[in-house]
């Protein structure tokens, strides 16, 4: 500042200067308009400057030389762009006093004046050519009548450092000005800078003097203020006024009735200040004051802090000067917590040397804070300062006991414009509970910016800090050792030694760049309890439905470097170890690589990243070596039914933009087993696809993908291959199922739409296929229940029966394929190989209703001559017979029901019965034939042509009840077959 206040002078005294020269060759001449061109070109040749003089010129001669002229401009050199202008200025001076060097002048007014000062990277500036001398300059005395400058301005600007200072509606008026005599000086004007920012007015009025021969300085009425964006602060408001009369050289100074005054918000809080110093006289042999005063009060989010400081009367010597003491008084309001104190120490100091002590500042604390267990605490603080400000030094020792908190330390400063601190502080214990309170203030969103440290830069930081044990919230924190450190590039947390509840940590932390601070850090953790941080809470919280995306915009202000290692992490049930995370993160993108960890019997090596951070998008490799995914998935009782009309919310998909692939050695899902996943995503706008999706699946391999549509109406499509696929241990693991075995190929090809799993179920639609060898279907043996009508003519059972899961039906080959609509599975290709059983393609259809998970199927099986051996060739008569076979029921319970009657119909014109031989063979053929059934039953019987069976009804109590239908001849019949067959 000080810099651009000389620049400026500069280049408005050239200005003034060629502004004078001009005035001097103009009046020399009768008629100065006609010698323009002639000035022009002289600033031309000899500065290489483009002068504009607008407008008339106006002399006087006589007893005054003066000149009024209209608008002036000056280039920079060689170069057309303007360096400074006028828009008018009036000034005359007296004629006989230059004859003895004196310069008497009237008023000058000086009216839109401009100036543009550029320093350059080089060091020079675009005003050196105008300060170059070609001959020594002599004393001349000067007397000018005053000044009066309107509306004017001045910039400044340091190409290289960026730095930029402009004045801006400037006005001045003094009064008479002759060297080394005071003058009365008014003024007002606009200051913008961007190093340090300000933006602000300000006024200045009193009388001066300023004699740099003498070195003598005085302000008298001084009255000073300046408002606006200042030191950081926003609409500050800082007033001073008082006299000072001052000698540096000689350290004499006069203050009197010195008042200044300051408020301004920073970072949200209201800061006020108020110093008054009615008299100070420091003179060669003797230094006298009296009482002077601070207050200071700042106000923030309703709690506020105001200090009181006194110094009292200061006597002695300028070697030796002695005050009865400091003594102040603080009071704190932070929530329900106040705090009261006061404080006093004696005063000593040397005004030659510069050396001030503070030999004992004693003071105490009360603390009331219903939170507390008592109510409240008391404590007592003591400190010894001593400050040399000429060698820059100050040093200081202290105590603080407050409650069963006891903290004590050193500190040594050098260099006060960037102080070099040095300190070692100690504590047996700090119980932050009691002397933090509660804030009361919501915590403020991030506003994704990075905070500016450039403030640590002026930091220079050595020392050591050891605490026993130390309280804060729930935490039990103990043994904190670290050493701290920072020499104006990096702020260094090193030698970290602490014990956090159960977890010892150890390591290192770092801040750099302070203007967009990067963090670094390298740290050890030998075991870690989640659950202890975790939150308690059980309250569900609500599916947001909000489709807005996710904002990590808080990440934008994150710029670190380095990596974690835990031995060993509990979070619930859950185990981990060995676990290592390297995070790098530059306010664009958030690495972690590696994330590796031992977590229960699963290793776990990934990385992960996050970009774009208002609408993440998220990127990842993992690989496992094995995963059981159903020791994490909490079990439902067995007892409760799933709702199939429960909603799907899908809303999170909408937010969530990823890609990346997947790779698990070893899968358990919902009982499935499956080796070398492999999996790849790619979600963007709602839609999430996973391709490939492929595996290892029970001695085969599937391929294929499965598509995710969340921007509407939930939809998936689902694509999926499986070759030389083991079915039964597939179905047994996956729905406990074991009534179909094989191994073979099955495909398919479904899409889905809805707003309930029981939608998305009834909506599938598309294909599917399978083909199985060398399998069996399990809970029917049809051909064992061929071979018990050999000893058993079971022919006239109609009933179904519940699966049987210790009979099977053996196949060589099946084959079929489906058409999905609206949740329904439509077969017609059944085609299967039996030993004794053919089921031909055309001869099966049925549908199994996936939306209600039931089937109802009829297959229509032939018997083949391939049942050979001991009684084999008595079935030879049914070859070629179909045997339907009905399947109805449930997936969690089938049920087959065979078709016997159709059997024995066949059976009743094969040669199978004539071995039963009489009457009874004869009969049971009428029966089941076309015979008549009446006179069959009572020749199978014995019996003669049952009568009439129609009876009164009895009279008894049962006489209530409906009375049956009676019977046919053919049930009659049937029945009394069943008995006789022992069925």
């Amino acid at each position: 500042m000080k810099k651009f206040l000389k620049y400026s002078l500069y280049g408005v005294g050239g200005l003034i200067g060629l502004v004078l020269i001009a005035v001097g060759i103009i009046a020399a001449t009768f008629n100065p308009n006609d010698y323009k061109q002639k000035v022009i070109d002289l600033v031309q040749e000899k500065k290489e400057r483009t002068l504009k003089l607008d407008g008339d010129i106006k002399l006087a001669f006589w007893p005054k030389i003066g000149a009024d002229l209209g608008k002036v401009s000056l280039s920079e050199h060689k170069n057309s762009k303007e360096f400074a202008s006028l828009n008018g200025v009036k000034v005359s001076l007296a004629l006989l006093p230059l004859l003895k060097k004196e310069l008497v002048v009237d008023t000058v007014y000086i009216d839109g004046a401009q100036a543009n000062i550029v320093k350059y990277k080089d060091g020079t500036t675009n005003f050196d050519d105008l300060m170059s001398k070609e001959e020594e300059s002599q004393d001349i005395k000067f007397d000018i009548d005053g000044v009066n400058i309107t509306n004017s301005s001045l910039s400044y600007s340091d190409e290289g450092t960026g730095a930029k200072y402009n004045i801006s509606k400037f006005n001045l008026k003094s009064g008479h000005i002759a060297l080394a005599e005071p003058v009365d000086i008014t003024t007002d004007f606009a200051v913008n800078s961007n190093q340090p920012e300000i933006a602000a007015n300000a006024n200045l009025k009193g009388n001066f003097l300023v004699d740099p021969e003498t070195k003598h300085f005085v302000a008298k009425g001084l009255d000073a203020a300046i408002k606006g964006d200042l030191l950081g602060g926003k609409n500050v408001d800082v007033t001073l006024s008082g006299d000072v009369d001052a000698k540096p050289e000689s350290r004499e100074f006069l203050v009197d009735s010195l008042k200044l005054v300051g408020s301004g918000q920073f970072n949200e809080a209201k800061l006020s200040i108020e110093l008054n110093a009615p008299k100070l006289n420091a003179q060669k042999d003797e230094v006298t004051s009296k009482k002077t005063t601070v207050t200071l009060m700042q106000e923030k989010a309703g709690d506020t802090f105001k200090a009181n400081l006194e110094l009292a009367d200061i006597k002695g010597s300028p070697k030796a000067l002695e005050s009865s003491g400091i003594t102040g008084e603080i009071s704190a309001v932070q929530g329900k917590r106040t705090v009261t104190g006061k404080f006093s120490s004696p005063f000593s100091g040397n005004l030659e040397s510069l050396i001030f002590d503070l030999p004992k500042l004693a003071g105490n604390l009360d603390i009331k804070d219903p939170s507390l267990p008592n109510g409240g605490m008391k404590g007592l603080f003591n400190l010894s300062a001593h400050t040399d400000i000429k060698n820059e030094l100050a040093n200081s020792k202290f105590s603080l006991n407050i409650d069963d908190t006891k903290l004590n330390g050193d500190v040594a400063v050098a260099s006060f414009k960037k102080p070099s601190i040095k300190f070692n502080l100690s504590a047996d214990k700090l119980n932050l509970n009691k002397l933090l309170a509660k804030s009361t203030q919501a915590e403020k969103p991030s506003s994704g910016k990075p905070a500016d440290l450039s403030a640590i830069k002026n930091l220079l930081l050595d020392g050591k800090l050891n605490v026993g044990s130390i309280q804060y919230e729930k935490f039990q924190i103990s043994g904190l050792n670290v050493a701290i450190k920072a020499d104006g590039e990096k702020l260094t947390l090193s030698g970290l030694n602490v014990k956090v509840d159960d977890s010892q940590i150890k390591g290192s932390l770092g801040i750099s760049q302070f203007s967009k601070p990067l963090y670094t850090f390298d740290l050890d953790i030998d075991q870690l309890d989640v659950d202890k941080y975790a939150s308690t809470s059980k309250t569900p919280t609500k599916a947001s439905s909000d489709s807005k995306p996710l904002d990590l915009s808080a990440l934008k202000a994150l710029n670190a470097d380095g990596n974690l290692r835990i031995g060993s992490l509990k979070y619930g049930k859950t185990k981990a170890s060995n676990i290592r995370i390297d995070l790098k993160a530059d306010g664009q993108k958030l690495n972690l690589n590696p994330v590796a960890a031992k977590i229960d019997d699963s290793q776990v090596n990934a990385n992960v990243g996050i970009s774009r951070f208002s609408d993440p998008i998220f990127s990842f490799n993992v690989n496992i070596d094995k995963l059981d995914v159903d020791r994490y998935i909490t079990k439902s009782s067995s007892t409760t039914k799933s709702d199939g009309d429960a909603p799907i919310d899908l809303s999170a998909l909408k937010k969530f933009n990823a890609s990346g692939e997947a790779k698990i050695g070893w899968l358990k899902l919902a009982n499935v087993k499956t080796e070398n996943v492999n999996l790849g995503l790619k979600a963007e706008g709602g839609v999430a696809t996973l391709s490939p999706f492929s595996a290892n699946l029970y001695q085969g391999s599937m391929s294929g993908l499965l598509k995710v549509d969340a921007r509407s109406t939930p939809s998936i499509a689902f694509k999926q291959s499986m070759k030389n696929v083991s079915i039964g241990p597939l179905l047994v693991d996956s729905i406990n199922n074991d009534m179909l075995s094989g191994k073979g190929t099955v495909n398919v090809d479904v899409t889905a739409s809805g707003n309930t799993v029981g939608a998305l179920k009834k909506a599938l639609s598309g294909s599917s296929s399978l083909s199985l060898t060398d399998g069996a279907l399990k809970g029917v043996d049809i051909a064992g229940s061929v071979r018990e009508l050999k000893n058993k003519v079971n022919i006239l059972k109609t009933k179904d029966a519940n699966a049987d899961k210790s009979k099977k039906t053996d196949f060589s080959e099946l084959t079929a394929s489906f058409t999905i609509k609206n949740g329904v599975a439509h077969n017609e290709d059944l085609a299967m190989k039996a030993p004794i059983l053919r089921l031909a393609k055309g001869d099966s259809r049925g549908d199994i209703d996936i939306g209600n998970e039931s089937i109802n199927y009829l297959a229509k099986p032939t018997i083949v001559k391939s049942l050979k051996g001991q009684e084999g060739a008595d079935l030879d008569s049914l070859a070629g017979f179909a045997i339907p076979l009905k399947i109805t029921g449930t997936f969690s319970s089938p049920k087959y029901g065979m078709d016997f009657a159709a059997i024995g119909t066949a059976l009743a014109q094969s040669k199978l019965l004539d071995k039963v031989g009489g009457d009874k063979a004869t009969a049971v053929k009428d029966l089941l034939g076309n015979g008549n059934k009446v006179d069959a039953l009572s020749g199978l019987l014995g019996k003669k042509k049952p009568a009439d069976t129609t009876t009164t009804p009895a009279t008894t109590d049962a006489a209530a009840k409906p009375a049956e239908a009676p019977k046919s001849a053919e049930d009659q019949a049937k029945d009394k077959l069943k008995k006789l067959l022992k069925f």
